[in-house]
């Protein structure tokens, strides 16, 4: 442990010149981050009223989950925040001014990762947005919301006009169908008069029973062709009250929301520096102690061996000088007092 505190003491304006070039940019950084950050952020309201008006497959997967409104709306903002063509259309809501030397994916990613959704209930959760001046974060944080208001609204459509479509082409099968029933009905009725016979009377009932049930079946399907056409409109309008943004973005012009990055980056910068420092430490101690064996004995002076020191306490004048030098200090000091002594 000596040998390392002799090797920072030796090195202490290598070590101070590191430490400056590496956590004064780092702390900077951080200062610059935590001024020019300023988030925004909304908290929403959110229920599950509008599932009771839409068709429900027993195949739907969020019939068996157990994620709470706002978990699973959460995580649906989350995902569509992934997506290119999410954040495309909020740029564009938001006017957000794009930089000409940024490509496209490098742009995006940037904005995403602004973006923070937090789960705050059951039925709570906030999304935050953290721009570098105060007027962008709320218009990007409502551009996001009515943007999933948009999305959802044309996938529930796109989805209602399949269904009516569906319906529509089965409409014609059936009205058809209808017409079939129908038609072997009269022709029954013209073909046999009453009195009839059992069996008669049996096929007659079988072929009334289905001019019945294919007319049923006809009325069905305009129903549910009417349904779908409205079936939008009742949803947008349930979707409202599952979706409430209680608390609306504020402007404020102090900084806010640049606490936890300015703590990443001054927190890298101080690892690196110390991280730096140990290996120079290191390094420098086994530079310096490279002179341990017999072997490297030999290149101390153009001599035979003749003694080997196996440990050397240092003084205070020796302190700053390497382990060759030391060695040959402690080798050939008695005999220049010696012959000092034999001269006078």
């Amino acid at each position: 442990m000596r040998r390392y505190v002799d090797t920072a003491r030796r090195y202490r304006l290598v070590i101070l010149i590191v430490l400056v070039l590496t956590w004064m940019p780092g702390l900077a950084m951080a200062y610059l981050e935590y001024t020019t950050s300023f988030e925004a952020d909304a908290t929403v309201w959110t229920e599950r009223r509008s599932q009771q008006f839409a068709p429900i497959s027993a195949q739907d997967p969020g019939l068996t989950s157990f994620v709470t409104p706002a978990a699973e709306q959460a995580g649906v903002i989350m995902q569509l925040l992934q997506t290119r063509t999410f954040l495309q259309e909020i740029v564009d809501r938001a006017s957000l001014p794009r930089p000409a030397q940024v490509d496209d994916r490098r742009f995006f990613a940037d904005i995403s990762k602004r973006f923070r959704v937090e789960v705050l209930g059951a039925n709570l959760f906030r999304l935050s947005y953290r721009a570098g001046d105060p007027d962008t974060g709320p218009g990007m944080v409502m551009a996001a919301l009515a943007v999933r208001e948009e999305h959802l609204a044309s996938t529930r459509s796109a989805a209602t006009a399949a269904a009516a479509t569906f319906y529509r082409a089965q409409l014609g099968v059936t009205e058809h169908q209808a017409l079939e029933a129908q038609r072997d009905l009269d022709a029954f009725d013209e073909t046999l008069k009453p009195p009839l016979s059992p069996p008669d009377e049996y096929q007659q009932r079988q072929l009334r029973l289905m001019v019945e049930e294919t007319k049923a079946r006809v009325a069905d399907m305009k129903a549910r062709i009417d349904q779908a056409s409205v079936l939008p409109s009742i949803l947008h309008i349930a979707d409202e009250l599952d979706f409430q943004v209680l608390d609306k973005p504020l402007d404020d012009a102090k900084p806010s929301g640049g606490t936890r990055p300015a703590m990443m980056i001054a927190g890298t910068a101080l690892l690196g520096g110390l991280a730096l420092v140990i290996a120079l430490i290191i390094a420098g101690t086994l530079f310096v102690g490279r002179v341990g064996t017999e072997l490297d004995l030999h290149g101390v002076v153009p001599a035979p061996l003749f003694a080997t020191v196996p440990e050397v306490a240092r003084t205070k004048g020796s302190a700053r000088g390497e382990l060759r030098s030391v060695l040959a200090g402690l080798a050939f000091a008695p005999a220049r007092a010696k012959n000092s002594g034999a001269n006078q």
